[in-house]
C-alpha cells in the first residue's frame, strides 16, 4: 500500500523554495494559524492493479485558506496556480512511480463563518510500485 509516502511527497513539493503560502503547509493546523495557509486534506486510494501489475489511483485534496480584509476570493485563487504547478508534475514518491499526476477539480467558496475564503483542489495520481 501507499501509506504516508504520497503525503510526504506533496508536503515536500509545497514547502520547497520558494514555498507556497509562506511555508504554512499543514497536516494539523496550529491553534492560531496565520493566513493564508494550505492543508493537506483527505485522500482516497482505489486499487488499480491488474493480473500483471500492482497500481493505485489516489485522489488527494489540498485546501487553501485565506481571510483577506477585503473579503475577496482573489488570494486563494492566486495561491492555486503555484500549487497546481508543483503537484501536477511527477512527484518523488518513495517506493513508487507516478504514472499520472493531474488536477481533477478546484472549488472556491466562502466558509460559513463569513470571514474565511476557501479553495479545495483535488488531484488524481496513478501510482505503481518502483
Amino acid at each position: 500500500m501507499i501509506g504516508a509516502e504520497l503525503q510526504k511527497a506533496i508536503f515536500a513539493a509545497l514547502t520547497a523554495a520558494p514555498t507556497v503560502a509562506g511555508g504554512r503547509v499543514y497536516d494539523r493546523v496550529p491553534a492560531v494559524p496565520v493566513f493564508p495557509y494550505v492543508t493537506i486534506g483527505d485522500e482516497q486510494v482505489v486499487d488499480d492493479g491488474n493480473s500483471c501489475d500492482d497500481g493505485w489511483e489516489v485522489f488527494s485534496d489540498i485546501h487553501v485558506w485565506s481571510r483577506p480584509a477585503t473579503g475577496s476570493k482573489t488570494e486563494v485563487k492566486d495561491l492555486a496556480p503555484p500549487i497546481v504547478a508543483r503537484l501536477r508534475t511527477a512527484l518523488a514518491v518513495t517506493g513508487f512511480v507516478v504514472v499520472v499526476a493531474a488536477l481533477e477539480t478546484m472549488r472556491t467558496f466562502r466558509d460559513p463563518d463569513g470571514l474565511t475564503e476557501h479553495s479545495v483542489l483535488t488531484f488524481r495520481y496513478l501510482l505503481q510500485p518502483a
